[in-house]
């Protein structure tokens, strides 16, 4: 094998290894685009939950209040009911 061989066998090896490294890389720049795009996608899901939370505790707050009230309104009746009977 002379020079000319072994520069045409690492030229060629070059190459090849060139054209593997970007295959590979090709290949994580594709999966980290469908990442970004599912990441994308759960925040946006997270985001819609987050505001039926806020929403399902402020009308579990107002639901609680109205209890409370009702409960206040059942213990004025029940005093007048006491004082009508006795």
């Amino acid at each position: 094998m002379n020079a000319t061989d072994i520069f045409w066998l690492l030229l060629v090896g070059s190459l090849c290894t060139v054209l593997f490294l970007a295959t590979i890389l090709w290949i994580q720049w594709l999966q980290i685009r469908q990442q970004r795009t599912e990441l994308s996608v759960l925040r946006e899901l997270l985001q819609g939950l987050g505001a039926v939370i806020q929403r399902l505790e402020r009308d579990r707050a107002e639901l609680s209040a109205g209890l409370r009230a009702e409960k206040g309104q059942v213990e004025v009746l029940k005093r007048r009911l006491a004082n009508c009977s006795g």
